[in-house]
């Protein structure tokens, strides 16, 4: 059940990290067209966002059915805190909400472990 819920909230991240990426492409395109200085960071942003988006479905998709997923879905889960911890220092704290979904994240894979150990050892 734990599983269930964590693997529905990684989906919703993927594809709410796609929404953003594609507002990201929109937004460097246009200062490309304006003649405008695109950052480089913002590049390098165009570049992981599809790719961190995937990481995050493959998580979504086959977290409790295979061991390795779970440690790859809590690195990827704490890369997102990181992430959303710079953002929110560099002013953009709507980022804190990135945070506080990946902690449940991480919460719900942690419970979930537990609930499998008491009920092998039970």
């Amino acid at each position: 059940m734990l599983i269930g819920i964590a693997r529905v909230i990684m989906a919703c991240q993927a594809l709410a990290s796609l929404g953003v990426w594609v507002g990201q492409l929109q937004d460097t395109f246009s200062r490309m067209d304006h003649n405008q200085d695109v950052y480089p960071q913002a590049v390098i942003v165009d570049i992981l966002n599809p790719l961190i988006a995937l990481a995050l479905l493959t998580s979504a998709i086959f977290l409790g059915s295979r061991p390795w997923v779970r440690p790859f879905a809590l690195t990827m889960e704490y890369i997102g805190i990181i992430s959303a911890l710079v953002n929110v220092i560099t002013g953009f704290h709507q980022a804190g909400v990135a945070i506080a979904v990946a902690v449940a994240v991480i919460v719900l894979i942690h419970r979930s472990d537990a609930v499998s150990r008491v009920r092998l050892t039970g």
